[in-house]
């Protein structure tokens, strides 16, 4: 496996674009309003225009980019293309294919996860059960309530879509493009590998200097995301080491193999703070999030910092390396077994 190489610069979040495969792929960012300041997406060739990348979140900031970005192109979009459903990746989706009377591509669980997820609120009592049992109070639920209101996607979605299917291609200008499904960030995300261009379009399957998260959500919340999302890289890993990978967060680089090995020891490192600090004493889902995630301070990171933590736990619970009860609060805790 190759050392992992940044062969390229980003641009600014300001509608700047790079060519990173010339003639063929432009690479530009839209910011985010989160600790994660920014998402890349791409424009590929198609014939004499563009098919879109991901979309960025639904902002004012970032639909301005795109009033600006489209017409300075100076040709026409052909399609959207949606890694998944998550908003920073989809949340524009609609507006954009509205706009533009292009089609979106999607899988289908990403299709309609998209349309069920419009709203972050925490309203239903499936919703705040899922952060009481990890271990809040009433208040804390209720402040992250507040704070993911602000996460909602006001343009209408995208009302048709083309699916997009593990183990098939999509042919966009003179090149195609091979799907790769994804599980554990999200339900069935796509990455795109082209042999000829020696590219992968990952998502947020693979990144090159931080970790996607990997959470259970609180709509599948006895779900296992961590052994799905190993083995999406076991498949990962099965492409060249040389691949140009063209990620949706961070930068462009080279050495997937490498990456993806890494992605999975640091998992491991995980799993083993978990069972040394659920060693200690009986914690809840919360209480081993401060330990193992101490430095995510605001809402959002706090909140995926539980998803991430319950993820670990869920792995181990399934391999019968931890122990879960129900406390009097209301709130499960862990111990390691045989503790």
């Amino acid at each position: 496996m190759s050392a992992l190489r940044y062969p390229f610069e980003p641009p600014g979040c300001n509608g700047e674009l790079v060519d990173v495969v010339p003639g063929c792929i432009k690479w530009l960012r839209m910011p985010l309003p989160m600790a994660l300041n920014h998402i890349n997406l791409y424009l590929v060739r198609d014939g004499a225009g563009w098919r879109i990348i991901d979309t960025g979140f639904d902002t004012r900031a970032t639909r301005e980019l795109w009033e600006r970005i489209l017409p300075a192109l100076g040709e026409p979009i052909t399609g959207v293309v949606c890694t998944h459903h998550h908003g920073d990746h989809s949340g524009l989706a609609g507006w954009l294919t509205e706009k533009l009377r292009v089609p979106l591509h999607m899988s289908r669980t990403e299709y309609f996860a998209m349309r069920l997820s419009r709203d972050p609120s925490l309203n239903s009592w499936e919703y705040r059960a899922y952060f009481r049992q990890a271990g809040l109070t009433d208040e804390q639920v209720e402040g992250f309530a507040q704070a993911l209101s602000g996460f909602a996607m006001h343009s209408p979605p995208a009302m048709a879509y083309r699916r997009l299917r593990d183990g098939g291609e999509l042919a966009i200008g003179d090149h195609r493009w091979a799907l790769r499904a994804g599980e554990g960030h999200s339900p069935e995300h796509i990455a795109l590998y082209c042999a000829e261009l020696g590219v992968l379009l990952s998502g947020d399957q693979l990144l090159g200097r931080i970790t996607p998260n990997v959470g259970v959500l609180p709509f599948e919340p006895e779900a296992n995301p961590l052994e799905d999302w190993l083995a999406s890289l076991d498949r990962i890993a099965e492409l060249p080491d040389e691949t140009l990978v063209l990620p949706a967060h961070e930068l462009p680089f080279h050495g997937l193999r490498t990456r993806a090995a890494e992605l999975q020891q640091h998992h491991r490192q995980v799993l083993d703070r978990v069972l040394e600090f659920c060693g200690q004493q009986a914690l809840t889902v919360y209480g081993l999030s401060r330990r193992l995630f101490s430095k995510r301070s605001d809402t959002i990171d706090t909140i995926m910092a539980i998803g991430e933590t319950m993820a670990h736990l869920a792995f181990l619970l399934a391999q019968g390396r931890v122990a879960r009860t129900l406390a009097a609060s209301g709130s499960h805790e862990y111990r390691t077994c045989g503790v």
